[in-house]
């Protein structure tokens, strides 16, 4: 087997993968924009509602319940206050950790992974689409070398053939990038979203002071100032 068709048989391992990388990106962008609107909530304030006046009543469980149920259960606002209402009883500062971990491990990890597989997919159509361009083009001069008389129109047809793949991952990698970057921001407008809306649950998580507290609190400072006069 001679060299040319060596390099013939890679070009065409090239466009197949190719062919095989476009397939790849377009596959992760539909899981990626069926995510995002799985996880964004259409009418977050009846679930707000809901949770806070169960909150204030003290039916924690009936809250649960209520972002557990199929209506909810599947949106990022749900699933961390869900988080919140399972761990209230450990202060808001460690509650507010949690969710912070919760939405990047559980909300939002698997739709970062797939986007980078969408920006390995920006960076590596280009490079395929070059390197079956240098591939067929070594072959095309390759079978020039290897002949008394050059045919013109074969010698167009194979360069073609070898732009067509530069052309290919270009038009691969550039529709990608605009997909990626959409999803940046949607990404970034879902944690903005859920973090404005989650302080509202939280705040009816925090419990009211007594008015025993209250005035002991009062005491407390009405002593302050007199010591510091």
């Amino acid at each position: 087997m001679s060299v040319t068709r060596i390099i013939d048989g890679f070009g065409y391992v090239i466009y197949a993968s190719l062919i095989l990388l476009a397939i790849w990106g377009v596959y992760n962008a539909i899981l990626l924009y069926r995510s995002l609107r799985k996880k964004t909530i259409k009418d977050p304030n009846a679930l707000i509602l809901q949770v806070g006046e169960l909150c204030r009543a003290r039916k924690y469980d009936a809250a649960l319940s209520v972002c557990q149920s199929p209506a909810y259960w599947h949106t990022a606002l749900a699933q961390l206050t869900a988080v919140a209402l399972k761990n209230r009883h450990k202060g808001t500062a460690k509650t507010k950790q949690l969710l912070v971990t919760e939405f990047h491990t559980e909300v939002i990890a698997e739709m970062e992974n797939r986007l980078g597989s969408v920006s390995t997919i920006v960076r590596l159509g280009p490079l395929l689409g070059l390197l079956g361009t240098v591939a067929s083009m070594i072959a095309a001069f390759g079978r020039i070398g290897g002949s008394e008389k050059v045919n013109p129109s074969a010698l167009a047809s194979d360069i073609s053939l070898a732009l067509w793949a530069t052309g290919a991952g270009l038009l691969i990698a550039n529709p990608m990038m605009v997909v990626g970057n959409d999803i940046h921001a949607r990404l970034r407008r879902l944690r903005d979203r859920t973090e404005r809306q989650l302080q509202e649950v939280l705040d009816a998580l925090e419990p009211e002071d007594s008015p025993k507290e209250k005035d002991k609190d009062a005491a407390r400072r009405a002593e302050r100032t007199t010591s510091a006069r």
